[in-house]
């Protein structure tokens, strides 16, 4: 056995509290280190620039702590609220960012607020609307709600506003809302706010014309004078520039019974036979006879345009008109389809039954429009065939020119050399000559 293994545990004692005394030693070493590095920090947070960064970096801290936190969801508002609630700017708030806002119990409750609320809070709601950070079509809509409203409880304010809408657009107006009960009701009030209007020069673009935006206020005072006074009523029309007169047939839709007659000789007087027979076509006085899906008896037509006075060539631009409308809507139908000559035929025979003489004529420019709409080879064949059928069973040479005409200037798709074909078959021998040349 090694001497080591005899050591006197007197030795181990004697060496372990030497080991003990070096940690000793060493710890309170590193105490007065730290003491000293804590000495120099505090000294640093006292100076001058480390009291500058100091919010800085504080505000930096809260800023990441509220990033971080996840914000609360916003809850919606009850139904309760939404039925009854009279917070105008909240509830359009609300539904801004709705796709089908117009579906929402948000609008139909901002609508019934409107039919509730005073003149003046509707006025000053609208207002607001302007600082209001909405999307466009919103805004929009809820204009037209609370003018609608105004146009009984503040007209002055609704149709001066409506004149604003369209004044930078220098247009017609699609709507204007219903200036002529308006003058109904009050004809002073609103005689006096309209000519107040004319005299501000509101009416006028910047290059001294008559503006678009003065006929829906014009075509009601014109419309309000048919029946009492024709002749005012005629002055009033010629008072607007020819080139805006085809547009009032928008606002002069609805003509009393009563006043049919005055109204057709109104328009027959003031306006090209081309403007006021497309007015005529889309008018109460004969709307249920023109329209597409009319299926008005011929008899009844022939009856109405015997009261109404229109003349043979006027029936013939109206039944030229009305097949024209039909082989467009036939052309959009028919695209990829196999055109449909049975429809052609049914309409062909309904016009003969109101009007023989303007058949022809109105079949030939019906093909026309087909051809144009279409400009396929097939439709080219599917005409061609209905026009040469057509004339060998008896139909005259007012069918055939259209398609002829359309080919020698260009306006439809249709070979020269095919147009010849269809030349050769007039019977009239200088206007057979006439139109080979223009067709050469």
């Amino acid at each position: 056995m090694k001497n080591i293994h005899y050591v006197p545990p007197v030795v181990v004692l004697v060496m372990a509290a030497a080991w003990l005394a070096h940690l000793r030693g060493s710890n309170r070493a590193l105490e007065q280190e730290n003491r000293s590095l804590q000495g120099r920090i505090a000294e640093s947070r006292s100076a001058p620039a480390f009291q500058k960064e100091r919010p800085r970096a504080e505000a930096i801290s809260l800023k990441a702590k509220r990033e971080e936190k996840p914000s609360k969801p916003q809850t919606a508002p009850s139904a309760d609220w939404v039925s009854t609630s009279t917070d105008w700017r909240r509830l359009v708030l609300f539904i801004n960012d709705e796709a089908n806002y117009r579906y929402t119990a948000a609008w139909k409750r901002l609508e019934k607020l409107a039919s509730e609320m005073s003149a003046d809070e509707l006025v000053k709601a609208y207002k607001e609307m302007a600082a209001l950070g909405i999307h466009a079509p919103l805004r929009d809509d809820l204009e037209w709600v609370m003018l609608k409203e105004l146009e009984s409880s503040n007209p002055e304010f609704a149709f001066s506003e409506y004149i604003a809408k369209y004044q930078a657009e220098g247009k017609a107006p699609g709507r204007i809302g219903t200036f002529n009960k308006w003058l109904e009701r009050d004809p002073v009030a609103a005689t006096t706010w309209y000519e107040s209007q004319l005299a501000s020069g509101v009416f006028y673009t910047k290059l001294g014309g008559k503006s678009p935006i003065l006929l829906p206020f014009e075509s009601a005072f014109i419309m309000s004078l048919l029946g009492s006074d024709p002749s005012a009523a005629g002055q009033r029309m010629r008072n607007i520039p020819p080139e805006l007169r085809s547009v009032l047939g928008t606002y002069m839709w609805d003509v009393p019974k009563g006043n049919a007659q005055a109204f057709v000789d109104l328009v027959r007087e003031t306006m090209p036979m081309e403007e006021y027979m497309a007015i005529l076509r889309k008018n109460s006085v004969t709307e249920k006879n023109f329209s597409l899906s009319s299926d008005t008896p011929p008899q009844s037509v022939q009856k109405n345009l015997d009261s109404l006075g229109i003349s043979p060539e006027e029936r013939s631009s109206l039944m030229a008109h009305e097949f024209r409308d039909f082989a467009e809507y036939r052309a959009m139908r028919d695209r990829g389809n196999t055109p449909s000559r049975e429809k052609f035929d049914d309409h062909r025979r309904w016009i003969q039954a109101i009007d023989p003489s303007s058949a022809d004529r109105a079949t030939g420019f019906a093909l026309q429009t087909y051809l144009e709409k279409t400009g396929t080879t097939g439709a080219q064949e599917f005409v061609e065939k209905i026009a040469m059928e057509y004339h060998a069973s008896g139909a005259g040479d007012e069918l055939l020119i259209p398609l002829i005409e359309g080919s020698a200037n260009g306006n439809v798709p249709y070979p020269r050399e095919r147009a010849r074909v269809l030349a050769m078959m007039i019977s009239d021998t200088a206007l057979r000559e006439e139109l080979l040349k223009r067709l050469n």
